[in-house]
């Protein structure tokens, strides 16, 4: 379901301190809930990684649906001012190919209210951007890494260098950013003997490593077959996209204890940022680091959610893999000054509403469009 600002027009947003609707008191469905919004600044992308889209990439959306800066910087004040948000995080596509980014990170981190402004990148521009992204103000990085074999990871993103972004991790860690994650998304046949590696990333480095289940989003496939492929757009209920990939956290989590010994459960308010991540740490060789587990798939934590998404042409979006939509663009062309900032935020009030109980099994929309 999409909505347009025209449809949630009459809906009346609670001054603070007011009391809320009935049966709109807390839970996922309530704006109350919501403490990050994840902001997509760009659809583009310099991978083509085979769980995101087909080797041929997709269609980028024209330049001109893009929301600029200021836009952006409105719907961050209404988070901030109305709703009490105050952690973002920038995505993609991939941000840093976003001309400018660098600049719209020092625009967001002086806003009053902002209080944790990150982002999640491939890396792969990390070595020329670390350094005037922390001069600008980004706090907290998490990297995107798949395999740390070379030829493997050329193989999985179809374009990156596992060196440049390597190194572009170092970048990171001397620039000053302390709170560093790396997100690998496991895949059996494809990175499920590497778990182990990257665990032993934990030991000496101050790293959070993330495995993150896969999820068939958008047009992409693991396993292409000519006969299924559908185009490079939507269309996705036509093609295979490696259901049979997913590796459940617990199995994750028991071929790591079989090599490193056992896990240990670290308290998810001590892991800074507030993802869905479960944490733990290798209880033996005295790890600097953490590990943790996104298990969307084997142990859905819908009841928990607590984000809200921003695609980069304008939609509020509910959930990752469905539910409601609001188009912010009509609120952009005819709204002005407090008019436009009382109606994005009415109109996240009403998208989060819009929530699925449980998400699908598979996701109606392109992941380089949401933000991941």
């Amino acid at each position: 379901m999409r909505l347009s600002v025209l449809d949630i027009q009459t809906l009346s947003q609670p001054a603070r301190g007011e009391p809320r609707p009935s049966g709109f008191d807390s839970g996922p469905r309530s704006i109350e809930a919501v403490r990050v919004l994840r902001i997509s600044i760009t659809d583009r992308c310099n991978y083509r990684c085979v769980y995101c889209m087909p080797e041929e990439g997709v269609r980028w959306l024209p330049k001109s649906d893009i929301l600029t800066f200021e836009q952006i910087a409105d719907v961050v004040k209404a988070a901030v001012e109305i709703h009490g948000i105050r952690r973002f995080k920038l995505t993609g596509g991939e941000p840093t190919v976003r001309p400018g980014v660098v600049e719209l990170v020092h625009m967001l981190a002086n806003l009053p209210g902002v209080e944790d402004l990150s982002m999640t990148t491939n890396g792969q521009l990390l070595s020329e951007l670390a350094y005037p992204l922390r001069q600008a103000g980004l706090q907290r990085l998490t990297v995107s890494i798949d395999s740390l074999d070379a030829d493997r990871f050329r193989r999985i993103t179809r374009t990156g260098d596992l060196q440049k972004v390597l190194a572009g991790l170092d970048r990171a860690e001397e620039a000053g950013f302390e709170s560093i994650k790396i997100n690998c998304v496991t895949m059996r046949g494809i990175n499920e003997d590497e778990l182990c590696d990257f665990a032993r990333l934990t030991i000496d480095r101050r790293l959070t490593v993330r495995f993150i289940e896969y999820m068939s989003l958008g047009d992409a496939a693991l396993m292409h077959d000519e006969a299924h492929e559908t185009g490079p757009v939507a269309g996705c209920e036509g093609q295979d996209r490696g259901a049979d990939s997913l590796i459940p956290e617990v199995e994750a989590r028991e071929i790591i204890e079989r090599e490193l010994g056992p896990l240990i459960p670290v308290g998810r308010n001590s892991e800074p940022g507030v993802g869905p991540a479960n944490v733990y740490r290798l209880a033996e060789n005295d790890p600097r680091g953490r590990i943790g587990f996104i298990s969307s798939m084997s142990a859905p934590f819908c009841e928990s959610c607590n984000r809200l998404r921003l695609t980069a042409d304008g939609l509020l979006r509910s959930c990752l893999f469905e539910g409601g939509e609001v188009d912010l663009k009509p609120v952009f062309a005819r709204a002005i000054n407090g008019e436009r900032r009382a109606a994005i935020a009415a109109a996240m009030t009403e998208c989060v509403r819009l929530k699925p109980l449980v998400h699908s099994r598979h996701g109606n929309q392109q992941m380089s469009r949401i933000g991941g």
